[in-house]
């Protein structure tokens, strides 16, 4: 086994390495976990389409732990957040046009 700080050689049961000091069971943990670390498609989805708040809680709850499925429920939660804004501009801008239209029939 080798070191995750310096990369020297030690013992596979060591719990702290010789030659650096540091702990190596803190550094197999991390490795563990990120193993684990695959972005959700459902949390991406509703992040997306449903719940865009969701997505912006979710990262900062898993943005230690899970930073790559932390990354993708942001990202995901900011495109709905944009396609929610698009679509109220284009939806203002659809009833103010059809208004116009309305007025200018009476005249």
């Amino acid at each position: 086994m080798y070191c995750p700080n310096c990369g020297s050689s030690i013992n596979e049961n060591a719990e702290i390495c010789v030659h650096c000091g540091v702990n190596v069971l803190k550094f197999s943990n991390q490795v563990t976990s990120a193993k684990n670390d695959t972005p959700n498609i459902w949390i991406n989805v509703l992040s997306l389409c449903c719940f865009p708040l969701l997505g912006i809680i979710i990262y900062f709850v898993w943005k230690d732990t899970q930073p790559k499925a932390a990354k993708s429920a942001l990202i995901y939660a900011l495109f709905g957040i944009g396609i929610s804004i698009i679509i109220m501009i284009i939806s203002f801008v659809i009833g103010f046009t059809a208004g116009m239209v309305e007025d200018s029939y009476y005249y």
